[in-house]
């Protein structure tokens, strides 16, 4: 359950929240539509920030500033994943096989697919 694993990851902060959404993007490019918000919010931005293994490469102020925009932006990705999460312990997720699962929820609980302007204006 290597998707429950990230989306842990990023509630309970573990890892570089950078490296963490760079392979949730490449899971949602794989087929998890799912992972859709968090996968934008990574591509729309993120993926512009330096890594925490590349800190000693810049000058420490660079380094902080240019990852500021993470203070803001970590809520929303703390909350996406919890609510993700929710739907796997539950069963409406399920993966099946490698870049194939079974989705059960509601059209409204799948927000991400059909109104993600909502979760971006959020």
């Amino acid at each position: 359950m290597r998707i429950v694993s990230l989306l842990e990851n990023i509630i309970y902060e573990k890892g570089d929240l950078v490296e963490v959404l760079e392979q949730v993007y490449d899971d949602y490019c794989r087929g998890y539509s799912f992972l859709r918000y968090l996968g934008l919010n990574y591509v729309t931005g993120i993926d512009n920030l330096p890594k925490l293994q590349q800190k000693e490469k810049w000058d420490k102020n660079e380094f902080d500033s240019k990852r500021e925009i993470l203070k803001n932006i970590k809520p929303k990705m703390v909350n996406e994943a919890r609510r993700l999460l929710s739907f796997f312990q539950i069963g409406l997720l399920r993966i099946t096989v490698e870049n194939e699962y079974d989705d059960y929820r509601t059209e409204e609980e799948k927000v991400e697919l059909n109104n993600i302007e909502i979760m971006f204006n959020d």
